[in-house]
């Protein structure tokens, strides 16, 4: 390439990045899994927030759009007091925040705001899980019924409850609780039979190999 061609595409590509000042993501947070985020983008008159499940980006700099979790524009409050909180909340787990803004009064300005920001990670976490059991004893079909409760959850969450029996090693069985929502509970439930039991029987049920919940109930009564 002819060193006066070079020259031309060096100015071209100096004049491009002069044109053009970014907005910039100071912070990102979430409270309760609603997102939120605090920016710089002085002049702007329009802007919108993207979040996505990959940094991952198209030609024109904005997130590709399968990965999209969450787009916003922004009001001009928010514009004006630099910081957004988002009405919904996302599912728990590791997004990418970037903003787009644009000041309309000197688009053919040098330094005039126009595009993306830097991308910054945000990380929502699980909720707090609750668990709780029931056991429901069935005398005329020798039946016990154990249910398992887990409180919100929005996931697959294997499971193990086990019990003690009359002269042998204690029983353990394995269950999924399948939960679709992070605001509601999901529940499984097992059933075995009520031969081997003690009288009074406890069963433990177990999460990743730590015990979660336990009930202490009397399975037969005495003759």
């Amino acid at each position: 390439m002819k060193p006066v061609v070079v020259a031309c595409l060096l100015v071209l590509v100096m004049n491009d990045a002069a044109v053009a000042a970014s907005p910039t993501l100071v912070s990102v947070r979430q409270e309760d899994r609603h997102p939120g985020a605090s920016f710089a983008m002085p002049g702007a008159d329009d802007a919108a927030i993207a979040i996505a499940s990959s940094p991952d980006r198209a030609t024109d700099g904005s997130f590709l759009e399968e990965n999209v979790a969450a787009f916003d524009l922004l009001t001009d409050a928010e514009i004006e007091s630099g910081s957004w909180s988002y009405e919904s909340q996302l599912d728990p787990g590791t997004y990418y925040v970037m903003v787009n803004a644009t000041d309309l009064d000197c688009l053919d300005q040098p330094d005039c705001l126009q595009g993306f920001s830097n991308v910054v990670g945000l990380t929502i976490p699980k909720p707090a899980l609750q668990f709780s059991s029931e056991v429901t004893v069935y005398r005329v079909l020798s039946l016990v019924d154990l249910t398992f409760t887990v409180s919100p959850l929005g996931e697959s969450l294997p499971y193990r409850v086990c019990w003690t029996r009359k002269a042998r090693p204690r029983k353990c069985m394995r269950g999924n609780v399948v939960g679709d929502s992070w605001n509601s509970e999901a529940s499984d439930s097992i059933e075995v039979r009520k031969r081997g039991m003690r009288r009074t029987t406890t069963f433990s049920w177990y999460v990743d190999g730590a015990k979660v919940a336990s009930k202490r109930v009397r399975i037969r009564t005495r003759a």
